[in-house]
């Protein structure tokens, strides 16, 4: 066994990255040996909405194993997942970190996106350090703190990314990722991660050592779909309903596709809504700004806020519990 306890063994997933891997590459594969009553085709399979019925037919995989415990580091980790592209996952991230650093005054993320990161963009800030420069000082420094300074956006929350820098990447190895989050949780009692879009090693072995893993979704067909395959190969990992919340980002409650039908279609509950108020996220995408800092009473930023309050483990707002999915299962 290996003396390092936050080490990963490499035999317990088997899961390739699935730009590599074809069996989670396109609707096809996932329906392989499944005989289905009439041909669909990819233009039309992927867009009905009674096509969610059939997702929870799909055979299971058998659990590949229990993942691992997460790290004891004083920190909470979170780690964002978008199973597709444009549903908005980083701007959820980064506000949420940017609301938990308001809240505590201490929070971190951390783009694990190492190539094409969003992170700084959204922010409008340029990384002066990278991950791989911080991954080697965290190695050396044993096990202690990060020391030297990080970057920081006026809001208050601390960033941390790999910026133009890809010629570092070799530094950033799977196993010097868990002594780097070590390092930072002596630091930041809470460390939101984004940029995780696949099963790469370097994604299951940071989701390894998160508490919670949040799998964004939107309210769309094929979103519902790209997060059931997700799942699939979470359970496989033996990611349970503990570890792993859905968060519906972009909520509209007039949309076709229900929160009861992505309930069902996903076999798991939905966590927590974020309503969608795309002019105001436009706004503060081109001003690199939170949410909040525009509109801090509006609807979204309350959702945002109650959203980051759960998942952190902080007491809810006493003048609020007004959150979107409170208010919509709420006892008339």
């Amino acid at each position: 066994m290996s003396d390092n306890p936050f080490k990963r063994p490499a035999s317990r997933a088997g899961i390739r990255d699935p730009r590599n891997a074809t069996f989670i590459s396109s609707l096809k594969d996932i329906e392989a040996g499944r005989h289905r009553k009439k041909q669909l085709s990819a233009h039309t399979s992927i867009l009905r909405l009674e096509d969610l019925e059939e997702i929870e037919e799909l055979p299971a995989d058998e659990p590949l194993g229990q993942a691992p415990q997460p790290t004891t580091v004083a920190s909470k980790m979170m780690a964002f997942f978008g199973p597709k592209g444009g549903m908005g996952t980083t701007t959820l991230a980064v506000n949420v970190a940017g609301t938990l650093a308001k809240l505590t005054r201490n929070a971190v993320i951390v783009d694990m996106d190492l190539q094409l990161g969003s992170v700084p963009v959204s922010l409008n800030v340029k990384p002066e350090r990278s991950i791989a420069e911080l991954v080697v000082e965290a190695t050396n420094a044993g096990s202690g703190p990060i020391q030297s300074g990080l970057d920081r956006h006026p809001s208050g929350l601390t960033m941390v990314a790999q910026g133009d820098r890809i010629e570092e990447l070799s530094t950033v190895t799977s196993d010097r990722l868990p002594r780097f989050f070590d390092a930072l949780g002596q630091s930041f009692p809470y460390i939101v991660i984004d940029g995780l879009r696949d099963f790469s090693d370097h994604a299951v072995g940071v989701m390894d050592i998160a508490h919670l893993v949040v799998l964004v979704v939107t309210q769309d067909v094929p979103a519902v779909r790209a997060a059931a395959r997700s799942l699939r190969l979470f359970r496989r990992l033996g990611y349970g309903p503990d570890r792993l919340k859905i968060v519906v980002n972009r909520f509209h409650k007039k949309a076709p596709v229900t929160l009861e039908a992505i309930g069902n279609a996903l076999g798991q509950p939905v966590h927590a809504v974020v309503r969608n108020d795309f002019p105001l996220v436009e706004e503060a995408l081109n001003c690199g700004v939170m949410i909040s800092e525009l509109k801090a009473s509006g609807g979204l930023a309350r959702d945002i806020e109650a959203l980051a309050r759960s998942l952190g483990g902080l007491q809810a707002d006493a003048g609020g519990g007004r959150s979107l999915l409170g208010r919509l299962f709420r006892r008339k």
